[in-house]
């Protein structure tokens, strides 16, 4: 029950990569980590370098998408034909563990909201606390009933899904940006648009230096186009400005939201650390109820869209998989791909993130980091390989590598500020088992294969 053959438009296809990058995050990490991090400067210093880097990394999935066939999807078919089945399985793997974390973090991202516009006689049945998080029965069902209609548009076929994320994109758009200028407008006479003093040691301290490292993270929606580039009609024309656009819509909106979070809380950076929801806070005392529904309208929309597009995008992901024999027979119904069984999957892993809180979803968004860098560095690497069969090697196809694999040291190394914490170890290892154990009965089904 494959929808492979279905096509979507270029606005479709644009939706998904933007949406996919203008998650929950941009809403939450300028609250929780940028200005209590770094201040405006170093935060807006990360986010400038951070989208370089990512645009470094974007111009070897540019340089491979050219010269893809029109019938195939990027990374599997990257990653098989310059390294080998094993690597395009670690591969794949890691870059699913990215997109289903990121489905999770938004559905996550459902429950804060709720609690910030909806009176708190509404929290019915308070089940118990994690990690100081009080985790309320009406919330756990908001969150489960939001995951499954997403899972049910997307079983409906690609262009369902694709035509409900242009809609939620333009939503999304149209909100932030009214949501800026009224930030501007709404400036007391009295306070200046830049705080009076910047702080230089929130750039010289490294302070920044998480920041960037989730950057793989904040801009992970423009790897999306490769996936699904296969339904993009006239994909070899239109990838490359897919992936440019996204990029740049990302970094207005990261960049812009996180400089009214702070214009709006009058740059006191010991408010924001003590907000539940800094950009929230400051939206509704500075602009006033108009401004809150503003932001839920847009919030709403980047939560929906990156639920929506990262179930879309890691169908298509475990799809190339599939078509690769690269998924345990489990997956496969009647010598074909069961999208049913993988949007069931993606959806039961969803379901348990209302659960735990949202006070672990720093540690999620780490780990999810990780696993998208890992997908960076392959591309990377094979599109060096690539260009060096070619002669044709320059300086970009090597930094682009070595990108890469500097973000990955900045999770890794326990010496790094933006290492990995425990709880991420934990929750990358559980990731880790389950893809060995996939990969074990892969290779047990082969086996089997061959065998009779």
């Amino acid at each position: 029950m494959s929808d492979s053959t279905e096509s979507i438009s270029y606005l479709q296809a644009i939706a998904i990569s933007v949406g996919a990058i203008i998650g929950w995050g941009a809403y939450i990490m300028p609250g929780d980590l940028f200005l209590p991090q770094s201040q405006l400067l170093g935060s807006s210093i990360a986010i400038v370098i951070g989208t370089i880097a990512i645009y470094t990394v974007a111009q070897a999935y540019i340089n491979l998408l050219a010269q893809t066939p029109e019938d195939e999807s990027g990374g599997i078919y990257w990653i098989e034909k310059y390294l080998n089945k094993k690597h395009a399985y670690v591969y794949g793997w890691g870059v699913a563990i990215g997109y289903i974390s990121i489905v999770a973090l938004n559905i996550s991202a459902v429950a804060l909201l709720l609690r910030y516009l909806i009176p708190s006689s509404l929290q019915i049945g308070y089940l118990y606390t994690i990690a100081g998080w009080e985790v309320y029965a009406s919330e756990v069902v908001v969150c489960s009933a939001a995951i499954l209609l997403f899972s049910y548009i997307n079983l409906k076929g690609m262009q369902v899904g694709a035509k409900v994320q242009l809609y939620i994109a333009l939503f999304m758009i149209l909100s932030v940006t009214a949501l800026f200028f009224g930030s501007l407008w709404a400036v007391p006479a009295t306070q200046t648009f830049l705080p009076n003093s910047i702080e230089t040691s929130s750039v010289t301290s490294l302070a920044w230096i998480p920041i960037l490292a989730i950057m793989p993270w904040a801009y992970v929606g423009f790897e999306t186009t490769p996936q699904i580039s296969k339904s993009i009609a006239n994909s070899k024309t239109k990838t490359k400005s897919i992936i440019l656009i996204s990029l740049v819509a990302g970094f207005l909106f990261y960049f812009l939201i996180n400089y009214f979070t702070a214009l709006n809380m009058d740059f006191d950076y010991q408010r924001i650390k003590n907000s539940a929801w800094a950009t929230g806070e400051g939206v509704d005392s500075r602009i006033g109820s108009m401004g809150i529904w503003l932001l839920s309208v847009a919030m709403i929309g980047s939560i929906l869209s990156g639920i929506n597009g990262f179930i879309l995008s890691s169908v298509k992901l475990l799809e190339s998989m599939g078509q690769s024999s690269l998924l345990p027979s489990v997956f496969i119904s009647n010598n074909q791909f069961s999208k049913k069984r993988i949007v069931i999957l993606i959806c039961l892993i969803c379901l348990l993130s209302p659960w735990l809180g949202r006070n672990y979803l720093l540690d999620i968004v780490n780990m999810a980091s990780l696993g998208i860098t890992v997908g960076f560095s392959y591309v990377t690497i094979a599109d060096l390989i690539n260009e060096r069969r070619k002669n044709k090697a320059n300086i970009t196809n090597y930094l682009s590598v070595i990108v890469s694999i500097v973000f990955i040291l900045l999770l890794l190394l326990p010496f790094s500020p933006a290492a990995l914490s425990l709880n991420s170890y934990i929750l990358l290892v559980c990731f880790v088992t389950i893809g060995a154990v996939g990969y074990k009965k892969l290779s047990i089904d082969c086996y089997l294969e061959k065998t009779y």
